[in-house]
C-alpha cells in the first residue's frame, strides 16, 4: 500500500457530516481498520534500518485480523464475514486466506445452526407423514 492507499483505508475518509461510511458502517469492520492504522502507524514510526513500508503494513494487517470478532453467536460470525471481505478487497489478506476465513465462518454458522435445533424439545418426525385411515379406504 502507498500513503494513497492508507486515505481509502481511513474510516474518516469520504464521509460526509452525519452520513456514515459505506465501508465502515459496520462497527466491527471500523474497529479492524482502527487496528490496522494503530499498528501500521506505530510500526512506520519505529522502522529499523533494515525495514520498509512493507513491515508497517504487514504488522497492519496482522493487527487488523487480531481485531476481528470471534466465530461465536450470529452477529459475530456476520461481522466476522465483513471484516474478511474487507480485508480481501483491500488486499490485506489473499484470496486464499479470504476462502479460509470464509469457510471457517461457514463451519460456525452451520454448529449455531445445529445448536439452536438442539435447544428445540420437539423432534421432527422422521419420513413421510402417516396417511389417514379414512382416506386410505376410498
Amino acid at each position: 500500500m502507498t500513503d494513497s492507499d492508507e486515505l481509502i483505508i481511513d474510516d474518516t475518509a469520504g464521509a460526509a457530516p452525519g452520513e456514515p461510511d459505506p465501508c465502515t458502517s459496520n462497527k466491527a469492520v471500523a474497529h479492524c481498520i482502527r487496528a490496522w492504522q494503530c499498528a501500521y502507524k506505530q510500526k512506520l514510526a519505529n522502522l529499523a534500518e533494515d525495514d520498509t513500508e512493507w513491515d508497517a503494513q504487514k504488522a497492519g494487517n496482522l493487527a487488523y485480523l487480531r481485531a476481528m470478532p470471534p466465530l461465536a453467536g450470529y452477529e459475530n460470525i456476520h461481522d466476522f464475514i465483513a471484516c474478511v471481505a474487507y480485508a480481501e478487497v483491500t488486499d490485506m489478506i489473499m484470496r486464499r486466506e479470504a476462502i479460509d476465513f470464509l469457510a471457517a465462518a461457514k463451519v460456525a454458522l452451520g454448529a449455531l445452526r445445529h445448536e439452536l435445533a438442539s435447544e428445540n424439545p420437539e423432534p421432527k418426525p422422521l419420513g413421510r407423514p402417516r396417511k389417514n385411515p379414512e382416506e386410505t379406504k376410498k
